[in-house]
């Protein structure tokens, strides 16, 4: 992205983020400037597997994870579809992740955020014995930037971790070829807590803000997406703990500076758009069975894999 672009996504990126940080509890960058957060954020632990998640009662006083949001520019990304299946070990299978790593460009509600996620790792910090969290990069690669975050999330979780029954279909767009199913086999399943979802972000005929299912496919490095993201504390060996940022959805907010740089070549067929509304407060249009999974309603000693 030039320099004149980026200074213009930067723009419109602060635009998005800081309108949207405005009355909503959920979005990360306003964490920092929340009095006693502590007090309704509580950290409980979890077992197969075991993780520490950061939970909350829900309106039906039920217990929710917790799941941020932030606004962000696409730096780099691994997402499905995989085109082949990978070379690797079955018993690798459970490490195998997609990503996206987002930049702030340098804007200051992106770096409210980051700030939140040092008050998180903070209150995780003190779950645990002195020194037993390992320290936590907002991102693995940050090269010469200090404005990233990096989310991920597992495709599949060893049968044996994830609670008895517990298993959902991939996605058509995710695992077109069906490449994934034929790695998880027996002993791995697809959860709840391994999806991600992916939307495109649109104002409607009446004014309101409407989230429709697109593919992973759609995304583009220099693309302004909205991520939710959810952070988790999983053990090591030797009585260690990592916490993860895990990747719970992005959304597609604006393409326009990403496709700036291709704007002499055709344009591109827009990518098919199919109605669902999830993780995203707006009338329910789908059946029972959406809304169910809309929420990630979970309860104590019977948390998912990350």
């Amino acid at each position: 992205m030039s320099t004149s672009i980026e200074r213009q996504a930067g723009k419109a990126l602060e635009e998005y983020a800081s309108a949207a940080v405005q009355g909503c509890d959920r979005r990360l960058a306003g964490l920092i400037n929340t009095p006693k957060w502590t007090d309704v954020i509580k950290v409980e632990a979890f077992e197969r597997p075991k993780t520490w998640r950061l939970v909350y009662n829900g309106a039906d006083g039920g217990k929710e994870e917790m799941v941020f949001a932030l606004q962000g520019s696409i730096v780099a990304k691994n997402l499905p579809p995989l085109s082949e299946k990978p070379r690797m070990n079955a018993t690798k299978y459970k490490y195998l992740r997609q990503s996206v790593t987002v930049s702030g460009l340098e804007t200051p509600t992106f770096a409210a955020a980051l700030a939140s996620t040092v008050e998180i790792f903070g209150y995780f910090d003190r779950q645990f014995c002195e020194g037993k969290l390992q320290s936590w990069s907002a991102s693995d690669d940050l090269g010469d930037r200090r404005d990233l975050l990096e989310a991920s999330n597992r495709y599949m979780t060893p049968r044996r971790d994830a609670k008895d029954g517990e298993s959902i279909p991939f996605g058509e767009q995710v695992d077109p070829k069906n490449i994934l199913k034929s790695m998880a086999g027996d002993d791995h399943v697809h959860t709840e807590d391994n999806e991600v979802l992916y939307f495109l972000r649109h104002t409607a005929v009446d004014g309101k803000i409407r989230h429709e299912k697109v593919g992973p496919q759609s995304f583009r490095v220099g693309d302004l997406v909205e991520i939710q993201i959810s952070f988790v504390v999983v053990p090591l060996k030797g009585e260690q703990y990592k916490m993860m940022t895990v990747l719970r959805s992005i959304a597609l907010i604006d393409g326009a500076y990403q496709q700036a740089k291709h704007s002499a070549k055709p344009a591109e067929r827009a990518p098919t758009i199919l109605k669902r509304k999830v993780r995203y407060d707006e009338p329910a249009e789908d059946d029972e069975e959406e809304l169910r999974r809309s929420k990630k309603g979970m309860e104590v000693d019977e948390g998912s894999a990350i």
